[in-house]
């Protein structure tokens, strides 16, 4: 991932529901494909991917949206919906969105929300829930909690 840090300077509170990145194209190679499909350590050959690739893309995708990996984050929850398979090998189209947002005393509760394309299909959609640590000093704040995916760029 040449000129991408590999650490953003955004925060997650900079974040907002809505905000939108992409679609970023990341072309799936048949070698990666078949080295995560089985067991660790294996080879399998096949002609789709293996649901191993949507962490891979995801993280890849959310490093170039936000310019490297915001630090400090734990990945608190992924959901995966695989409605079609992603072919083994080929450019797949991802947009990343912010799809809610939720403060707890426990921090920052971010959702991403990836969409997966190829040839004008929707075959798999990813969820990550990042919980970002309270500031040192942040004031505590009562619970929001808001969810949107109205398409809207910002």
């Amino acid at each position: 991932m040449d000129g991408v840090p590999q650490f953003s300077e955004v925060h997650y509170a900079d974040l907002s529901v809505g905000d939108r990145w992409g679609p970023f194209v990341e072309r799936l190679a048949q070698r990666t494909s078949d080295g995560l499909r089985g067991a660790i350590g294996t080879h399998a050959e096949g002609t789709s991917a293996p649901l191993g690739v949507l962490p891979l893309l995801t993280l890849r995708v959310l490093r170039r949206a936000l310019n490297g990996i915001i630090p400090g984050g734990v990945l608190a929850r992924q959901h995966f919906s695989a409605i079609d398979a992603l072919p083994a090998e080929g450019e797949v189209a991802i947009e990343m969105w912010v799809s809610a947002q939720q403060r707890r005393p426990s921090g920052l509760y971010t959702t991403f929300t990836f969409s997966f394309a190829y040839d004008e299909r929707v075959p798999a959609i990813v969820e990550w829930m990042i919980i970002a640590p309270p500031e040192e000093d942040e004031p505590p704040e009562a619970s929001t909690s808001s969810s949107s995916s109205d398409g809207r760029a910002r």
